[in-house]
């Protein structure tokens, strides 16, 4: 019997790594059916409770407008919407003073200045909350300041809060919604084909253990027991650790069904990879070993040389095989896509994958530094996820206020 070719070898062994990552496609879509058509639906609570709805903004978001009217309009008995910004100056604030006048039943704005931690808008949400707004209010909502919902957005996440008192953070999924042909059609798909199927494969192997900051529903209680947002205004990746502070003191987080629409805006090349660069640091700072094995969720780099290495060592059906398990992985993550976030890609974007999973597979190795830019300011990213802003020269941190940071 001869020897196996080396190539061949190595060919099989990339298989089956690939072939983790298919498999793991597979979770996704199981989970994702799982919680996009379960078999019992929510029942609405006794009575609704009221809510405070917490915006931090800074500047003017693509669709800005539409974005806050369809938070504004919700189809909901009892919530106050509070704008929170931290200039007097700020482009945003002419637009929040017009939808103040149009809704001043529903719409506050609140200008906060003065000293915080390097996460400007946790910051700026610490002082708002300083005054104690509305504390009959027994939920605070806290979403970004991009994302657009439908009207009964609001009455879907309570619903799912008030189902269990153990738990103490609603959160969501957000989708993406392109607005020109650039760099926002690469991340939408980074969200729909990406982001969103590594959520639902965390969402299977375990109780959910994270937060999104595009919807993070509280109840004050929990809020109030780790203290408010003020020991994370030092922290990178602040949905995460309101998370786990959260569940530190005995509640549950629960991921909704709802999704929510994230508007993306067309970028220049390099603000968008420093965008998505800060997103792929921030996971890692959260969670460091998983992060490291994440490239196991990505079969691309496996299944691709592995179909060379069949190639190369005379074996043309051997890379038959690898050719379909990749395709099989593009039409799991094109029914994800399709079926549970109703943003069909079609034949004639599947190109988009291919570009953003070599750009993805870029970035995971790009990861592995600890500066990042954030709003035009630079960090430096510590161990656990505790920002650092650095000058202009980048030698030198920059003097200000510290805030105790206490670590779980």
């Amino acid at each position: 019997m001869s020897p196996l070719h080396p190539m061949l070898i190595l060919s099989f062994l990339l298989l089956c790594l690939g072939g983790v990552g298919v498999f793991f496609d597979g979770l996704a879509w199981w989970s994702g059916h799982r919680l996009f058509f379960p078999k019992k639906a929510p029942v609405d609570p006794p009575s609704w409770p009221a809510v405070l709805m917490l915006k931090p903004v800074a500047g003017l978001d693509v669709g800005a407008r539409e974005n806050y009217l369809s938070l504004i309009r919700q189809d909901y008995p009892e919530f106050q919407t509070v704008f929170v910004v931290g200039s007097p100056v700020d482009p945003v604030i002419p637009l929040i003073q017009e939808l103040c006048g149009l809704y001043p039943d529903r719409v506050s704005l609140k200008i906060v200045e003065g000293p915080g931690g390097p996460n400007r808008k946790i910051s700026n949400i610490t002082l708002a909350m300083e005054a104690n707004p509305f504390p009959e209010y027994p939920f605070v909502l806290m979403n970004d300041s991009d994302i657009r919902v439908g009207p009964g957005y609001l009455k879907a996440i309570v619903r799912e809060v008030c189902q269990d008192e153990r738990i103490g953070l609603v959160t969501c999924f957000q989708r993406g919604n392109p607005s020109g042909p650039g760099s926002s059609r690469l991340a939408s798909v980074m969200l729909n084909t990406e982001a969103i199927p590594q959520g639902l494969v965390a969402a299977a192997l375990g109780p959910v253990d994270f937060a999104y900051g595009p919807t993070m529903l509280m109840r004050r209680t929990a809020l109030d027991q780790i203290g408010g947002f003020a020991p994370i205004r030092w922290l990178l990746a602040d949905d995460y650790h309101l998370a786990q502070r959260i569940i530190a003191k005995g509640y549950r987080i629960a991921l909704s069904s709802t999704i929510v629409d994230a508007q993306i805006p067309d970028q220049r090349f390099r603000a968008f990879w420093e965008q998505e660069r800060r997103w792929v640091i921030t996971y890692r700072s959260c969670r460091p070993v998983g992060y490291a094995f994440s490239l196991l969720l990505r079969p691309f780099p496996f299944l691709f040389w592995g179909a060379v290495g069949a190639l190369l060592s005379g074996k043309g059906g051997w890379a038959m095989v690898v050719l379909f398990l990749w395709l099989l992985h593009l039409v799991i993550l094109s029914d994800i896509s399709s079926r549970y976030l109703d943003r069909p890609l079609g034949w004639g974007a599947i190109h988009l994958l291919f570009k953003r999973e070599v750009l993805s597979l870029a970035l995971y190795f790009a990861s592995f530094g600890s500066r990042i830019v954030w709003r035009g300011r630079s960090f430096r990213v510590l161990r656990g996820g505790e920002l650092l802003e650095i000058d202009s020269s980048g030698s030198s941190p920059v003097k200000g206020e510290r805030f105790p940071v206490k670590h779980l």
